[in-house]
């Protein structure tokens, strides 16, 4: 009895040890695991903060440099050079009396008309004293800048260099204000040097915009959840765009009830010793003195400046003046962290039960991926189908980040053969080579997390040629000019490149409502596109097969495919003038190889033949010409067709208001 019951006692024993070292290790293996996770966590959301953070610095880049641009072209033009000039000669001393003279009024109404719709709220040109001699606003004309902001702002300028000039409120920069100003919000400044005859800077030109409007807008697209926010700052410490808190900021700061942030608030945490800066604040300031530390993160949460704890990351904008920050509060981005305590919880109490509810998570959470990822397309989320080729689908789609409407073009997975995965590999890469605006833009190339090839292109508010007649019938000569012209112009730069589009056809071209115009063509499709320069010169076909639209294809491509220079593009062009004149095929057949063979044997009927309306004879001469059978007898390249379209246009012109009111007359018809 006493050794079973000793054994009893080693047995407890045993268990006890057992049941220690297992809760040992699980608390060890707990721990590891969870402190593992938090980390990863923490990275993730690091990461996804910086993208945002990285996409809305390059857009604020890109919005100023176009900005600069802009006003830089404006400053180049040699009437407003000239009334410069005057106003450097005459103004002087006596810049309030030259405010008021009719020189000075049309220096202003030039500028005035010059900058109308183009979203700035003010501008002025500066003297080198940094007297104020054309302004905008008259309460302004006159005034100087004081020394220091002269110095910092303006001075550049006449240094002969374009600057962006980070919002600020400009009342504050002037030597004397008489009267009360108008413009008490901040403003962005870009400033640029106007320069004489001789070359000389004489004066600085500069254009404001609100700071609380399209410049806040921007930042405001790259709000996702509930506390995120993305913000600019100066040397300072100053907000310089609007706060997503606003009403907060009222409680809780000195701030007036309705008054702005931008330019007046102090990115301080309210409830530090002395209200010190915010930490990312402080750490971006530092950074200025190291070359190489223009960005952070801040993973870690400090007290944002409404004083909840925050995690966030700064970038550098513009040298030393500018800073922009994406925050969100600790609470949201670490979230997830309280569940993982939870499930920590449970794994240390019971480890079957523990790995179940792992099991069934990370089932779970593959599950609702795949089902979020199945309208994804690399960075691109896919709408609704907007085409179907033989080859590839087209869907409208949106981009993740950018917010972009897009087309996405996706080869079809019953296609995907290596010839066809080549060939839309192919098409990609040679149509993103082409920059002329008639020219389809590609955006991007990628393949999927199903395998899926797909690139992304410009999403295009319009109808094919090939569309608008079959709906109106023939087109008047000058709208056809007018867009073969265009044609012609896009073709242009792919024959400089070598490239042979192969598939011009009244399907792929498109007349667009684009940048503002009616009637802006854009070629599509380069699925047949060729390069006939230097040793590319191979067909990625492997047997001989006719690939396009016979109707529009040179006779040589159907003795041989691979047989094509540049004239085969022209041939295309005279067989869409045809059509878009006459409304009707050269060839009248459903048959594809007595087609083929009318192609090659058979002279096309004269346009003026077979045309409803009078067709002007060098027109006519000029499409029997791309017609030939011989291509040696054909215009010798696309720029000669171009320049006997360019001579018709003089006496057939098709205006923004032909276009518009054709546009109109399509547009607002009611739909059967």
């Amino acid at each position: 009895m006493r050794e079973a019951q000793a054994r009893r006692v080693r047995l407890r024993r045993i268990l006890a040890l057992v049941t220690l070292a297992s809760t040992i290790v699980l608390g060890a293996i707990g721990w590891w695991t969870h402190n593992e996770v938090e980390q990863s966590m923490r990275a993730t959301r690091g990461a996804a903060l910086k993208s945002v953070l990285d996409s809305q610095a390059q857009s604020l880049r890109v919005w100023i440099d176009d900005q600069k641009l802009s006003v830089g072209r404006l400053a180049r033009d040699p009437q407003l050079r000239a009334q410069v000039s005057t106003a450097t000669r005459d103004a002087g001393a006596a810049a309030t009396t030259y405010c008021t003279s009719a020189q000075a009024r049309d220096l202003t109404a030039q500028l005035a008309e010059a900058l109308a719709g183009a979203g700035t709220v003010a501008f002025n040109v500066i003297l080198p004293s940094g007297r104020i001699v054309a302004s905008n606003f008259t309460e302004y004309c006159g005034l100087r800048y004081r020394p220091a902001a002269f110095t910092r702002d303006i001075a550049p300028a006449f240094e002969g260099e374009t600057v962006f000039v980070p919002p600020h409120h400009d009342a504050a920069n002037l030597e004397r204000t008489p009267q009360a100003l108008p413009l008490d919000r901040p403003l962005i400044w870009i400033r640029t040097p106007i320069r004489n005859d001789a070359d000389d800077v004489i004066a600085a030109l500069g254009v404001g915009y609100f700071a609380d409007e399209q410049f806040s807008a921007m930042l405001a697209t790259a709000r996702a959840g509930e506390t995120d926010e993305v913000y600019t700052f100066d040397r300072e410490g100053v907000m310089l765009s609007k706060s997503r808190f606003e009403n907060a900021l009222w409680e809780r700061t000195a701030l007036p009830s309705g008054a702005s942030e931008v330019g007046r608030l102090v990115l301080r945490s309210p409830n530090t010793e002395e209200s010190a800066r915010t930490r990312l604040v402080e750490a971006a300031l530092a950074s200025r003195s190291e070359k190489d530390d223009t960005s952070g993160m801040l993973l870690d949460p400090y007290a944002g400046y409404l004083a909840t704890p925050v995690v966030g990351g700064w970038r550098r904008l513009t040298q030393d003046d500018m800073f922009i920050a994406i925050e969100m509060s600790a609470d949201e981005a670490y979230a997830p962290l309280e569940a993982l305590d939870t499930v920590f919880a449970v794994v240390f109490a019971a480890l079957i039960a523990a790995v179940c509810v792992a099991l069934f998570s990370w089932f779970t959470a593959v599950l609702i991926r795949a089902e979020v990822e199945k309208d994804r397309m690399g960075p691109y989320w896919l709408g609704e189908r907007i085409g179907e080729g033989g080859v590839g689908n087209v869907y409208h789609a949106r981009h993740d980040l950018l917010k972009r409407p897009s087309a996405v073009k996706l080869l079809k997975p019953t296609r995907a053969t290596d010839e066809m995965t080549a060939r839309f590999r192919r098409e990609a890469k040679l149509a993103s080579q082409l920059t002329h605006p008639n020219m389809i833009e590609i955006f991007d190339y990628g393949v999927g997390i199903d395998g899926t090839l797909f690139y992304a292109m410009e999403l295009l508010e319009g109808d094919t040629v090939g569309d608008l007649v079959l709906r109106e019938g023939p087109m008047p000569v000058a709208r056809v000019v007018h867009i073969l012209r265009q044609v012609c112009a896009g073709l242009a730069e792919a024959h400089g490149k070598g490239l042979v589009h192969r598939d011009i056809s009244m399907t792929n071209i498109m007349a667009c409502f684009y940048g503002g115009e009616y009637d802006f063509v854009k070629i599509l499709d380069f699925g047949l596109v060729k390069s006939v320069a230097g040793d590319q010169s191979q067909t990625v076909t492997r047997s001989v097969r006719i690939l396009g639209t016979p109707q529009y294809m040179a006779p040589e491509r159907l003795h041989d495919p691979a047989d094509v220079d540049v004239r085969a593009d022209v041939y295309s062009v005279g067989a869409v003038a045809f059509f878009l004149l006459s409304g009707r095929r050269m060839f009248e057949t459903e048959d594809t190889l007595a087609l083929t063979s009318r192609v090659i044997n058979e002279v096309p009927p004269r346009l003026s033949e077979t045309a409803a309306q009078r067709i002007p004879p060098e027109l006519d001469e000029l499409v029997a010409a791309c017609l030939e059978k011989k291509r040696e007898s054909r215009p010798a390249g696309i720029l000669a067709v171009k320049e006997v379209l360019d001579r018709i246009a003089e006496r057939y012109s098709w205006s923004q208001s032909d276009a518009k009111a054709a546009w109109d007359a399509i547009h607002q018809k009611p739909t059967d």
